[in-house]
């Protein structure tokens, strides 16, 4: 018997961890416009920052502060092409600011929205 195989590729998935002030969706449009991403998402979490200037108790880490991680999936050849694209939509390295990082996704299998599906607004 032959196990039928799945389409697929490998692939690389973009983090980014941001403030929690809208510029997730700003990035997550920017992708789907000039990019044609649509295998993206933000998901709320809690983020603490090494940089900040915020006085602590020696021994202690910073309150966490609520934040946005977004995790593209992208083909492994167009994956550093899209992660120059977000570093220049956002501003990694910053005080309270963006991280971006870029780490292997073994597989994935690539889909298309079905014609007729309306733009989020």
């Amino acid at each position: 018997m032959q196990i039928p195989t799945v389409p697929g590729e490998a692939c690389k998935l973009i983090t980014i961890v941001m403030p929690d002030d809208g510029s997730d969706l700003q990035i997550l449009k920017a992708l789907r416009d000039h990019k044609n991403i649509i295998q993206a998402d933000s998901t709320s979490c809690y983020a603490t920052s090494s940089l900040s200037d915020k006085k602590i108790r020696p021994g202690k880490l910073p309150e966490p502060t609520l934040a946005r991680m977004v995790a593209v999936l992208v083909p492994d050849a167009d994956a550093d092409e899209i992660f120059r694209f977000v570093c220049d939509q956002t501003d990694p390295g910053q005080p309270e600011g963006t991280v971006v990082f870029q780490t292997d996704a073994p597989f994935c299998t690539p889909y298309e929205l079905p014609e007729g599906v309306p733009d989020e607004t």
